[in-house]
């Protein structure tokens, strides 16, 4: 009769009993201790979040910046090119690919308690994302709709994704006689979060169209005002590089499957936060000109806010007890 068996049946069925082959392999002999220490090795997979960044900081209109005149003295000095009132906000929401995840362990048994010492790293690939407008964007930010480039709005790029952990763990194995333990623990200790984030703001050219955002003209730009013609085209960016120390936590469970009386089989999964990143961060150039506020000379420097950045973790390994 298997030989009737389609081979895509044959093969499901060893697939499938190959954990039960394993688990029942040794016999009596094969019982688990639950005492003494234990080391285990494991990699999967990992999902993060929506990782948001939400940009803050002052910000000038375009029209009192020094540096879009031949002569900065022509430059207007009205109360709106002096304001400190947060202006700029800015959010990017990331939305990250699976990723994969590793961690080692170290623990000891107490029997149904455990206390272990695990690392864990994750790696993600996380796309570009689009601007949108936070709740405390002024008039001068929310007018600046029709100045962006249409062939390259504003975008955030958030790359070289990694987290890493060292955390330590407590977990109580539900002993049921049998070969297959399941567990629940929680854990926490220190995360370590490193990642690039880059932002562009590209205003259109003369030939997109810059000048008619205002009333003027690209048959005759020399009818605009000397900032306008210069402001067009300019790009503003800013480039951080972001490594950041924290203290996160984790919710685990588990089930361990017996092999022999020294290695097991383990898969895991975690759900693990990590704690938002803060940061002050100068920007790499604005318009096109070094990064400075319109008076020409204060650094332009923004404040970003690094949430969710916390994932989803499943992983399968080895354990062993010596």
């Amino acid at each position: 009769m298997v030989d009737h068996l389609p081979r895509s049946s044959l093969l499901r069925i060893v697939l499938s009993s190959i954990p039960l082959t394993l688990a029942t392999y040794g016999g009596e002999a094969a019982a688990q201790s639950q005492r003494g220490f234990y080391y285990a090795t494991s990699i999967g997979v990992a999902s993060g979040a929506s990782t948001v960044a939400h940009l803050t900081g002052i910000n000038h209109p375009t029209r009192c910046d020094r540096l879009l005149y031949a002569d900065p003295n022509d430059a207007p000095t009205d109360p709106a090119c002096r304001s400190t009132e947060t202006s700029l906000d800015f959010v990017f929401t990331f939305e990250p690919e699976g990723g994969l995840g590793g961690n080692a362990v170290v623990g000891y048994g107490f029997g149904a308690l455990a206390l272990e010492l695990e690392v864990a790293q994750r790696h993600q690939i996380v796309h570009e994302a689009p601007l949108t407008l936070g709740a405390g964007a002024g008039a001068a930010i929310t007018g600046k709709d029709t100045e962006w480039s249409t062939g390259l709005p504003p975008w955030g790029d958030l790359s070289e994704f990694r987290g890493r952990q060292l955390f330590a763990n407590a977990h109580y194995r539900l002993a049921n006689g049998s070969r297959f333990i399941p567990y629940l623990g929680i854990g926490g200790g220190l995360t370590l979060t490193d990642y690039r984030f880059y932002l562009g703001l590209l205003r259109k050219s003369i030939a997109e169209g810059y000048l008619e955002v205002f009333g003027g003209s690209r048959q005759n730009p020399e009818a605009s005002p000397e900032w306008q013609r210069r402001a067009a085209g300019s790009l503003s960016q800013l480039d951080a590089k972001v490594s950041e120390t924290g203290i996160g936590f984790q919710v685990l469970g588990g089930i361990e499957v017996g092999y022999s009386e020294r290695v097991s089989f383990d898969l895991r999964a975690r759900w693990v936060h990590v704690p938002e990143v803060d940061i002050d961060q100068r920007w790499l150039t604005i318009r096109s000109h070094a990064p400075v506020y319109s008076d020409g000379t204060t650094p332009f420097v923004s404040q970003i806010n690094f949430s969710k950045l916390g994932y989803i973790g499943i992983t399968a390994g080895l354990l062993f007890r010596p």
